[in-house]
């Protein structure tokens, strides 16, 4: 007998006490708002300084991701190799083992450890051989630099800043860091996860050197882990406001009669993608996140009405985060990366929406009218859960802050990959995607004798991913059916489970561009279209 819906709540509240199950780092709510810019505004920073390259002395306790590359002499344009040094994760006093031990958040003041903080070995595990390595992986099939074959200098200068909290090896002062165009150093703190710049940003000057701290009760799934940290990563590298103002990449336009502003990034590759995704020639540059009562301030994200599921929006939510063409443009058009297009992964979020709606510079309560497939009308009378724009989960009617913009948000509950949930109609599984429902009604088994019908908005359902083509299979049905794009699928033929309607089924970039783990479902194409900007830098 299937449980009724009040019981998954139940399960899902003494689960939240009893901690993580197996397959997840924590249970949490399923959306990352990113701190950096809250951080970084309170800092201070050093400014670079020359690099002093030395022999290399030795290995310390750190570890070194990267593409596999051919061998290149120094200079030579290869893919990004991102140094990770862990030394905080191997010293028990730097992270939670035990319910009510004080430990560091990272940010300069300690915290009492919840059960939820508790770093396990299996969770290290996860983080070190599975997460942050797929995460960095992310970067290097997408990033190129010059690699220079001398070891990278840290210096000392760091301690000036937020990275003093880290543990830096001496020998990375010293004799340096081998084979690394970037040093990140990472820890496991009380707080939520957030990444920090250890240098100022200057103009024509690459990122080297950041932290990060991975609150165990921050991050989910690993899957969303990934996309959380690979979001957090991409500030360090570079991608935040003062680079981006550094690099003479920024401009602001007026959007109301207020004379409130709007970041917006012109520089060239940018706005061409930009102008290719949304199909809109005028389009003056890509629009950065703003907000009330700070207007003389850019932020270090996309607008989230313009890029909700991109992996530099304000919300890393659920398992998006696509890494796009406009994302790879601005780091190509910094100046000291190269990007491989080949490599984009497609964002449905405003592609080809046309001029009205870039224009339009604000959300309207209109919106869903215009653009029903991003946008959505509050009804009270309307109980059914949708399926979230990423296509990870099931939600409600609702918006982040007071700006208008209404879009499905996910539920605590609502993860297409959360076993522990039970949701209507919807068969859960780390491979499970959320599809739209067409007049679709499920069959809920309770204790009379006849069951409940339900109607829903939406269903998880298994997804296999082909050459090109789509496969599912649903709840009360063990067997995969094609579900090419465009079309529908009727469950009921099938399965006890449903009553009627359909499943309709989805584009094959919606559910196939990531993979269950997080990682990039694009196989990777060493010799794909590469772009440098440099020389047309704005």
């Amino acid at each position: 007998m299937r449980r009724p819906l009040f019981t998954t709540i139940i399960t899902l509240f003494l689960l939240q006490l009893l901690g993580c199950s197996i397959g997840c780092l924590a249970l949490s709510p399923t959306a990352h708002h990113c701190m950096y810019d809250e951080i970084m505004k309170k800092a201070s920073l050093p400014k670079p300084t020359m690099v002093r390259e030395l022999p290399r002395k030795g290995r310390g306790t750190w570890q070194t991701y990267t593409a596999s590359t051919e061998e290149d002499d120094a200079g030579v344009w290869a893919p990004i190799r991102i140094m990770v040094s862990e030394k905080d994760l191997n010293d028990p006093s730097k992270y939670c083992t035990n319910i009510g031990e004080n430990r560091p958040t990272f940010l300069g003041f300690d915290k009492e450890c919840q059960l939820h903080d508790i770093l396990t070995s299996r969770a290290r595990a996860e983080l070190l051989q599975n997460v942050i390595p797929a995460a960095i992986k992310l970067h290097s099939d997408r990033l190129s630099v010059r690699q220079n074959s001398s070891p990278l200098i840290v210096p000392r200068s760091i301690k000036e800043s937020h990275c003093k909290h880290f543990t830096v090896p001496e020998e990375h002062y010293t004799t340096g860091v081998k084979d690394a165009d970037a040093v990140i150093y990472v820890a496991a703190g009380t707080h939520f996860p957030f990444a920090v710049s250890c240098l100022a940003a200057e103009k024509d000057v690459r990122p080297t050197v950041g932290a990060m701290s991975f609150s165990i009760s921050g991050l989910h799934h690993s899957w969303f882990a990934v996309r959380v940290i690979a979001h957090e990563l991409a500030h360090v590298l570079g991608f935040n406001y003062e680079q981006m103002r550094a690099q003479n990449m920024l401009s602001s336009v007026s959007i109301s009669s207020f004379q409130q502003k709007k970041g917006i990034v012109t520089s060239v590759l940018t706005k061409q993608k930009a102008v290719e995704h949304y199909n809109c020639e005028s389009l003056e540059g890509m629009p950065m996140r703003d907000e009330q009562g700070d207007n003389l301030r850019m932020h270090s994200h996309w607008d989230q009405r313009y890029a909700k599921d991109d992996l530099m929006s304000t919300m890393v939510t659920s398992g998006a985060g696509f890494y796009t063409a406009v994302t790879m443009a601005a780091f190509a058009d910094m100046g000291f990366f190269k990007v491989n297009f080949s490599m984009a992964e497609k964002m449905n979020w405003g592609k080809g929406v046309g001029c009205s709606f870039v224009n339009q510079k604000q959300c309207t309560p209109d919106d869903y009218k215009n653009y029903p497939e991003m946008f959505c009308h509050r009804n009270t009378s309307d109980t059914r859960r949708y399926c979230t724009s990423d296509r990870v989960q099931l939600g409600i009617c609702s918006s982040f802050s007071d700006d208008q913009c209404l879009f499905i948000q996910p539920l605590g509950f609502g993860s297409c990959r959360d076993t522990n949930s039970i949701l209507h109609g919807s068969r859960m599984g780390t491979s499970s995607w959320c599809l739209d429902g067409e007049s679709l009604k499920v069959n809920e088994e309770v204790l009379e004798t006849e069951p409940q019908v339900i109607s829903v908005g939406g269903v998880c359902v298994e997804v296999f991913c082909g050459r090109k083509e789509v496969s599912v299979r649903y709840l009360g049905d063990d067997d995969w059916h094609e579900c090419p794009e465009g079309g529908k699928i009727s469950p009921a033929n099938t399965s006890v489970d449903f009553a009627e309607g359909y499943i309709k089924c989805p584009r094959y970039e919606e559910v196939c561009t990531i993979t269950p783990s997080g990682r990039s479902g694009i196989p990777f194409q060493k010799n794909g279209p590469i772009h440098d900007d440099s020389s047309n830098r704005k």
